[in-house]
């Protein structure tokens, strides 16, 4: 696996004001807690991003709570700078194997009914190293692309499969 970089330590106010800045939002058939639970399982991600995620940090989870997340030799160490059961989380890449200069995401879940949420998915990044020009484009096509595709199979997991993590 490649060399794992340090990456600028950004605040939760990153996804705002980065220099790249993009989100998404979703309509889901489930409550907002149950939608969280499911963040909180590592299990979950794979089913919908294709990741492996690994809490690092025991529970109860908040900020500075930390996870790896690894996927086909990409590896990413993050930091939470924002958590609030059933509405927020809000992480940074603290270290990862791609030359990016800072990233951070933010998860924000809003209540709509008693088994509706909207998730609100946004993230900001600085793509670093002397391919700065080509690879930024090329990695916001791809990761906007994939993204798509995720928060659509979270919809679908979350509408087939969501008893799994209800109350």
């Amino acid at each position: 696996m490649p060399k794992l970089r340090d990456l600028e330590p950004v605040d939760a106010d990153y996804v705002h004001t980065g220099p790249v800045q993009r989100s998404m939002s979703k309509l889901i058939g489930c409550s907002a807690d149950t939608l969280f639970r499911a963040f909180e399982d590592p299990v979950s991600w794979k089913k919908f991003l294709d990741i492996d995620v690994e809490w690092t940090s025991p529970k109860p989870f908040g900020i500075g709570t930390t996870r790896t997340v690894t996927s086909k030799g990409l590896a990413i160490e993050e930091y939470f700078t924002g958590f609030e059961h059933g509405r927020l989380m809000a992480f940074r890449f603290d270290r990862t194997t791609l030359p990016m200069k800072a990233f951070a995401e933010e998860w924000r879940i809003e209540p709509k009914a008693d088994n509706v949420c909207e998730l609100h998915w946004s993230y900001a990044y600085e793509w670093g190293g002397p391919l700065k020009s080509v690879a930024s484009p090329a990695f916001d096509t791809i990761f906007g692309l994939k993204g798509k595709r995720a928060l659509d199979k979270l919809v679908a997991l979350m509408e087939t499969d969501g008893d799994t993590w209800a109350e």
